[in-house]
């Protein structure tokens, strides 16, 4: 896990993501973010729900683009990936290709 993407466990220190990631991939992260959004308001859940933040990051710091890719990360299994890759992937793959 890269350092500072993962606040201590009892920890109420909030990771400000702009400070963690470079300015592009911060760009791809606030995407994936607004996509989760989306998502969790049609579906009436919190976004946490869908994918945390610390999740949304590692997609972008481990440039993630291919469905076994996203499958690798951690909390991120079979049901996650056939109810949400084919959106995800379709911000991550151009974004990351462009940068």
């Amino acid at each position: 896990m890269p350092d500072g993407l993962k606040a201590d466990q009892g920890s109420a220190r909030r990771i400000d993501y702009r400070e963690v990631l470079n300015e592009a991939d911060f760009a791809v992260f606030a995407e994936l973010r607004s996509l989760r959004k989306t998502i969790a308001d049609a579906e009436g859940v919190a976004q946490y729900a869908e994918f945390t933040n610390e999740q949304l990051a590692n997609l972008v710091r481990g440039r993630v683009s291919t469905l076994d890719a996203l499958g690798k990360i951690e909390g991120v299994g079979p049901a996650r990936l056939e109810r949400y890759a084919a959106r995800f992937l379709a911000v991550l793959q151009p974004a990351l290709a462009a940068g």
